[in-house]
């Protein structure tokens, strides 16, 4: 919606278009998120753990450009326009390692490789599941889980409409259907465990 086109994994030609995400000044893309803080003024703000979920380009780009514009947006000292707005939480979405490690043992017994997964065989299933990211919050989403299913599909990914996100959607809703997140702003506690994003926000 910034008006980018996907940059494609790493190694592919699309990750070197000139309009590509993956290519643009970070400073360019955080001041672009910062007009859409200063706009929305949510109280919460999510994106992607520092690995981009699965290491896409983009979303490891629009990752870096939200956690600048976090904190850029309450800057009275920042150039745009729009008067200075400070978010009051920022979530990173990530997943449980322990459920992605069963995956990847579970995907052999059904002809896939868990190193080449997706609709290009260019997702690294059992390095993703070697990088820990603590969770803070965990949302139950089960009886939102099929529109979300159905959302997903429309969206052409790397993961497949019937790959990856299918596959673990699937099996998620066996073991109770939850989202999960990583709590960066403001710092956790030790033992946090929220079921709630808007747990302590001001009203």
């Amino acid at each position: 919606m910034l008006g980018y086109r996907d940059s494609g994994m790493v190694g592919s030609p699309a990750n070197q278009h000139p309009e590509a995400l993956a290519v643009q000044r970070r400073d360019d893309v955080t001041a672009q998120v910062v007009h859409a803080i200063r706009r929305l003024r949510p109280q919460v703000v999510i994106t992607f753990d520092p690995i981009g979920g699965y290491r896409h380009p983009d979303h490891i780009a629009i990752q870096q450009a939200t956690v600048d514009a976090f904190y850029a947006a309450s800057d009275p000292g920042n150039p745009d326009p729009l008067p200075p707005y400070t978010p009051q939480k920022l979530y990173f979405q990530t997943f449980s390692r322990g459920f992605l490690r069963l995956i990847v043992r579970l995907l052999p017994l059904f002809g896939r490789d868990p190193r080449r997964f997706g609709v290009n065989n260019d997702i690294d299933l059992a390095s993703l599941a070697e990088v820990e990211f603590p969770i803070h919050t965990r949302i139950d989403i089960l009886t939102a889980a099929a529109a979300r299913d159905r959302a997903a599909a429309c969206h052409a990914s790397q993961g497949g409409g019937s790959g990856l996100f299918s596959l673990v959607g699937r099996i998620l809703r066996l073991f109770g259907g939850t989202d999960t997140y990583m709590r960066a702003y403001p710092a956790p506690p030790p033992g946090l465990l929220e079921d709630d994003l808007f747990t302590g926000v001001r009203w």
